[in-house]
């Protein structure tokens, strides 16, 4: 067949067909996490010494320091994983679990795991359904909390208020564990023991937006990359499944994350906080003096300006001039 003028025109063959629509994003690619001598995938959670949980911007966090660290992973249930787990709830964290709907059914499950809270991530539809409930967990006095999303998208503007309720339930259920101790104590009755809070975050499978909160919380709170945090859940509850859209929506997530922990570490050093952290509701400028959002003054200029020149006065005084101190734009009469 001759070739045509376009053709000719064109020397060089495409390796592939053109596509007319917006590049996706890279894909985000998830490798098995490494191994112990053991054969457990080896997920250290590493406690730092430096590292202060309230400098990931969400308080009731003091918790955290008392559960213990290390390697949670005590099975390998990436390679001993049953397709009847799927029905069943996994321990992502010693205070953290993930599951189905089912799970947050099973009342012997919720009574067995000491479960004080459990966590619904649904969509609005099945909100406006009242479907996704627990009524097991309700019978037996277990906070409940409901996060409605209408998408994926809307997850990332949840993990927020879901984080906090997680720590601020955790936290009270800590301070009462202790002040039982407490009392025990006192009273010679050392046997007793109390049980802490854990939670259970659930979906109607377990596997999509219950198990990306779960990751996101681990980001948050222990300072964990985007690919170690899925690792963590993934070898605990292997039927999760993190699609692109999830990936990508995590990794703006730990752009977030990152940015936030920035600024807390900015502002401690300008306030010479040694290890400790601010209130998040404190402003910089409220503890320095400064007038933060206020604009320079001419005065201010030429302090600046004679600083910088080392006392030696070269201003340009041709910007101030014809301003008589009105705003830049006025309205005018229409004629």
């Amino acid at each position: 067949m001759p070739a045509s003028s376009a053709d000719m025109a064109a020397p060089h063959a495409p390796a592939q067909n053109w596509s007319f629509r917006v590049p996706s994003p890279p894909r985000i690619i998830v490798p098995p996490p490494a191994l112990n001598s053991y054969g457990v995938p080896d997920l250290h959670v590493v406690q730092d010494a430096s590292y202060d949980f309230e400098s990931s911007g969400f308080k009731n966090a003091e918790f955290l320091q008392t559960v213990t660290y290390g390697n949670f992973m005590t099975i390998n249930n990436m390679l001993d994983w049953k397709y009847e787990q799927r029905r069943m709830a996994q321990q992502i964290l010693p205070f953290l679990y993930l599951g189905p709907m089912s799970a947050a059914k099973d009342r012997r499950f919720l009574q067995r795991e000491g479960i004080s809270m459990v966590i619904a991530v649904r969509n609005t539809m099945s909100a406006q359904a009242q479907l996704l409930g627990s009524k097991a967990a309700q019978e037996l006095g277990i906070d409940t909390k409901m996060i409605d999303v209408a998408g994926n998208q809307e997850l990332i503007a949840a993990f927020p208020r879901a984080i906090e309720a997680i720590n601020s339930h955790l936290s009270a259920m800590y301070q009462q564990d202790q002040f039982r101790r407490t009392q025990t104590a006192a009273t010679g009755h050392d046997h007793l023991q109390s049980t802490p809070g854990r939670v259970l975050v659930f979906c109607e499978s377990g596997n999509e937006r219950s198990a990306t909160l779960v990751t996101a919380y681990i980001m948050a709170m222990y300072a964990t990359d985007l690919i170690k945090a899925i690792q963590i859940v993934q070898a605990q509850r292997f039927a999760v499944a993190f699609d692109d859209s999830l990936r990508n929506l995590l990794s703006t997530y730990e752009i977030i994350l990152k940015a936030k922990r920035d600024v807390v570490q900015a502002d401690n050093r300008l306030l010479g906080v040694p290890g400790g952290v601010r209130d998040p509701g404190t402003s910089v400028g409220s503890d320095t003096g400064a007038r933060k959002g206020s604009k320079r003054t001419f005065d201010d200029t030429h302090d600046d300006d004679m600083e910088m020149d080392g006392g030696n006065v070269h201003l340009d005084y041709g910007r101030f001039e014809m301003r008589d101190g009105s705003a830049p734009f006025q309205d005018r009469p229409i004629s």
